[in-house]
């Protein structure tokens, strides 16, 4: 399973687009937040399913909650983040990604491209496709899931990218069993 992730286009679309595009064959794409209004006209334009949460430039509704929970063969919890304060730490979304059971968090807010392995679960920022901090380039990620069907367990490899497609950073963890 290949799904793009982005976050904080805030208005950016012609990156958003080009982003996707570049990440093509995709299964979902997953916005992490500020701007619903992009994953709404990003929805119009591909032909794969969108997942996006409400962050806090945006309006929570029940079309874009601030947070989902996602089974792509492993449960991810899809947030902005704003409201766990990851601009202070990852402490107070550890705690909601343990209350769930996530095995795989993806959040933005901070704007900072970022992937870390931590008690046994993945925490990735994709960072912003519109003014990325930390960095020059505008990034997504790339988060790929397989299963094997043998085992049943999961491997996740996470790699963040340029809107170009340039892979920037990789990381490739597992393994879980499905949940």
């Amino acid at each position: 399973m290949r799904l793009c992730v982005v976050s904080d286009s805030h208005r950016h679309r012609h990156e958003l687009l080009r982003a996707v595009k570049n990440l093509q064959p995709l299964d979902a794409i997953l916005h992490a937040g500020d701007e619903t209004t992009d994953a709404l006209w990003l929805m119009e334009r591909v032909d794969w399913p969108v997942y996006a949460v409400a962050g806090n430039w945006d309006t929570v509704t029940p079309e874009f909650p601030l947070e989902r929970v996602l089974d792509f063969d492993i449960r991810i919890l899809l947030t902005h983040g704003h409201k766990q304060r990851v601009k202070d730490g990852l402490g107070v979304l550890q705690q909601r990604a343990q209350e769930l059971d996530s095995k795989v968090i993806v959040f933005g807010h901070t704007h900072k491209a970022y992937v870390t392995v931590e008690n046994g679960r993945m925490y990735l920022n994709p960072g912003s496709l519109a003014s990325p901090r930390g960095r020059r380039e505008r990034t997504c990620a790339l988060l790929e899931i397989e299963e094997d069907g043998k085992t049943g367990l999961v491997q996740v490899c996470a790699s963040h990218l340029t809107v170009q497609g340039d892979i920037l950073q990789l990381l490739r963890h597992g393994v879980w069993n499905r949940t």
